[in-house]
């Protein structure tokens, strides 16, 4: 019983992780920031920046602060674990938005 730990399947907590994590984000924050307030492109591309800075702040967050990673069989578990929960999200808004614009069409024709 003395010598066996338990693995909860994340890697191990470093300050050099958290401080290139945070560095990451802020950076990618700053640039749509800096993009919207300067207008340097039109609307589409604004968007597209501020799109793709997201998608990405959102994986270096998973990474870098969760510490989600597949190293281990207990991480792989927790990161199927995480898209099945993100799957279940997706369907449930994706059908409550599909049932109300049905709604929506149905009861204005």
């Amino acid at each position: 019983m003395g010598g066996t730990s338990t693995d909860y399947g994340y890697s191990n907590k470093t300050f050099g992780v958290y401080a290139f994590g945070f560095i990451l984000c802020i950076f990618l924050t700053l640039v749509p920031f800096y993009a919207v307030i300067h207008s340097i492109a039109s609307y589409e591309y604004l968007a597209a920046i501020i799109l793709v800075s997201a998608v990405a702040q959102f994986f270096v967050q998973i990474v870098c602060f969760l510490r989600l990673n597949t190293k281990t069989e207990q991480g792989k578990i927790n990161v199927w674990s995480f898209v099945f929960t993100g799957v279940v999200a997706f369907v449930v808004i994706a059908g409550s938005v599909w049932i109300m614009c049905n709604l929506n069409y149905f009861m204005m024709h």
